[in-house]
């Protein structure tokens, strides 16, 4: 936990000049162990809390994707402060993946991939990974606007696929042709501009009830 939350600071610090994630230095406080057999981790408003796993499926939800993910759900308290429900919601949890994701790109490069969630996997288990933002459909997630999975259960996560897959695109490109029949040809601009774009439209352009089509459009 304290590992990812050290790389989480530095990458918003080294990045964008953002001092922890109120942009004034607030100490970033990390409580483990929480519960029994909790499989899940969460930002209270305060403070990061992590759960153990349950032992058999997952270990403890401190994975660098993750830790980042959490912080990540106070940066954007402090910046956009996007509401937890319906599609700013879903961009809230979105943000969480892509920064999540980021971040353990940079320090893991030889071994990172685009699950979120799949390091805590137990072998001979039977869990699986949250989230796959190269594949959202892979986990129930929608990739298209009112596409495949859109408003499908848990809505907050569930179409936070739909900004995963953009910046999955905008990162790596892809062509194809998505679930209401646009086709899409995106030449990737990299790691590092994608960010940028991400970040900056969080911190400057999108208010708390912002949408998809705020986010497209500020993007």
């Amino acid at each position: 936990a304290h590992f990812g939350a050290e790389r989480t600071y530095d990458f918003f610090f080294d990045n964008f000049g953002l001092n922890s994630y109120d942009g004034a230095g607030a100490i970033i406080n990390s409580f483990v162990h929480y519960d029994n057999n909790y499989v899940n981790a969460f930002w209270d408003g305060t403070q990061m809390t992590y759960g153990d796993g349950d032992s058999f499926n997952y270990s403890p939800l401190t994975s660098i994707e993750i830790v980042g993910h959490e912080i990540t759900h106070a940066v954007t308290m402090h910046s956009a402060g996007l509401a937890y429900a319906y599609e700013s919601g879903a961009l809230n949890e979105s943000f969480s993946d892509i920064f999540g994701a980021t971040i353990r790109f940079l320090n893991t490069p030889s071994t990172a991939t685009w699950y979120i969630g799949d390091q805590i996997v137990i072998a001979g288990g039977t869990g699986i990974p949250f989230r796959n933002m190269s594949d959202p459909n892979q986990f129930s997630c929608a990739d298209t606007y009112g596409g495949r999975f859109w408003n499908y259960g848990d809505i907050v996560h569930f179409d936070s696929g739909v900004q995963n897959f953009w910046y999955y695109l905008l990162t790596t490109g892809g062509s194809g042709t998505n679930d209401i029949g646009n086709s899409y040809t995106v030449s990737g601009i990299g790691l590092d501009d994608a960010a940028a774009i991400a970040f900056r439209n969080l911190h400057v352009y999108l208010t708390p009830n912002s949408t998809f089509s705020d986010a497209r459009f500020y993007a």
